[in-house]
């Protein structure tokens, strides 16, 4: 194991690298701390965790753990997008294409070497969804017992796509997530288990890939602006520091600004940077569409409003009804994401129409998580779908050509 650390984000305070607990007491975020990153270089290896291995907290990279994680496609996206956005530089980084269908799978396989090496047999989480499904595929990878804490409201497929993997489901009945998320995650040190949430040190390090990728991707160049739907901040967070370590290794020569984008219904940290606080606002008994982005009062949100602040980063929202549009435009173009996803589409013409981004701005925008994750809401759209008899088909086809026709 590296000579390594945890550090609480905002006082700076250390705690073992082996800390179960995800927070500091006073609730502040904790992050990796590598001594003499500066010196880090990038070696030669086929997976992006190889090159990266001396930026990482691990003694071994672990590919035995891999479910084929990362390596995700960077796409300069369509008319379409960059005309309804406004952005003509406008690309995407679609993590969808994690073999679990989300971003989450990058934290996931970070917690299970953290628990390989550390001889830990359980991995546990709190989720909504996404990462319940990712850790529970990574635990049952690396034959860890998976246990997994649901609130109630969780829809029945999206506990079969984590219960078929093994994994132990407790649903909690509860009036509010994150009152749920934070009595859990209290239960770490009581049954010395490491319960594991989205704003979680570990799980960060894994997120840091991104920043890996795209620094290769665009040959050393460094994005103008990153767009992240952002819940409980760990992902945000996790890309901006693995440009913050590239660029303290002299690897690039300027930090990319972040776009935090919410829910309108659902917005603590957008709203906050929005008026300029220093403190999150809370959301309670809100209703939302983007359920992947649920965090109401994400533990350790101050943290993301301080580097707002020091590094000027940026916060748009999407209303109900902007994020269907978007759901439906990026369809339109090829890419089938779930509505926490969406919201960045609406947020960045906002953002592009006010000024603050400009139009030839190189911008990335994150795609977390598919549409297979949520196919309740495809019914809110209008679908061309056509029954008919055998008998029938003919006419049907002369018609449905007519009307491509008519386009």
């Amino acid at each position: 194991m590296k000579s390594v650390h945890l550090r609480s984000t905002i006082s700076g305070t250390e705690y073992p690298f082996a800390r179960l607990e995800e927070f500091a007491e006073n609730r502040e975020s904790l992050e990796v701390a590598i001594p003499g990153i500066e010196n880090a270089r990038i070696k030669q290896g086929n997976r992006t965790w190889e090159r990266f291995a001396e930026f990482m907290p691990f003694a071994e990279t672990h590919p035995e753990l891999s479910l084929g994680e990362g390596s995700t496609p960077l796409i300069e996206a369509s008319p379409l997008l960059k005309t309804y956005t406004g952005v003509e530089n406008l690309l995407l980084k679609n993590e969808t294409a994690n073999p679990t269908w989300s971003f989450k799978d990058r934290g996931s396989i970070a917690c299970s070497i953290m628990a390989k090496e550390r001889g830990e047999s359980m991995t546990a989480t709190i989720s909504t969804g996404n990462m319940g499904q990712s850790v529970a595929a990574y635990g049952a990878r690396a034959g860890l017992n998976v246990l997994i804490f649901l609130p109630e409201f969780v829809p029945l497929e999206k506990i079969l796509a984590m219960a078929v993997h093994g994994a132990k489901i407790i649903k909690v009945r509860g009036a509010d997530y994150a009152d749920i998320k934070l009595r859990a995650l209290a239960l770490a040190s009581r049954f010395g288990i490491r319960i594991v949430s989205g704003n979680g040190p570990i799980r960060v390090e894994g997120y840091k890939m991104e920043a890996f990728e795209l620094f290769e991707a665009l040959r050393g160049d460094v994005p103008d602006f990153i767009v992240v739907p952002t819940s409980a901040c760990g992902h945000i967070r996790g890309i901006f520091k693995g440009f913050r370590e590239l660029f303290a290794a002299g690897l690039i020569s300027r930090l990319p600004r972040m776009v935090v984008v919410q829910a309108a219904a659902n917005s603590p940290i957008a709203s906050a940077i929005h008026a300029r606080s220093d403190k999150v606002i809370p959301f309670r008994n809100f209703t939302t569409i983007a359920e992947a982005l649920s965090s109401g009062n994400p533990p350790g949100g101050e943290e993301i409003l301080a580097k707002a602040n020091e590094f000027d980063w940026l916060a748009g929202v999407a209303s109900e009804t902007e994020i269907l549009e978007s759901q439906l435009l990026y369809a339109r173009s090829g890419f089938f994401v779930e509505p926490g996803s969406a919201t960045t589409l609406a947020a960045l013409r906002s953002l592009r129409a006010s000024g603050a981004i400009k139009n030839r701005d190189r911008v990335v925008v994150v795609l977390t998580g598919s549409g297979m994750k949520d196919m309740d809401v495809v019914n809110r759209h209008a679908m061309n779908i056509v029954d008919c008899g055998i008998d029938d088909l003919e006419r049907k086809v002369e018609n449905s050509l007519a009307r491509f026709a008519d386009r």
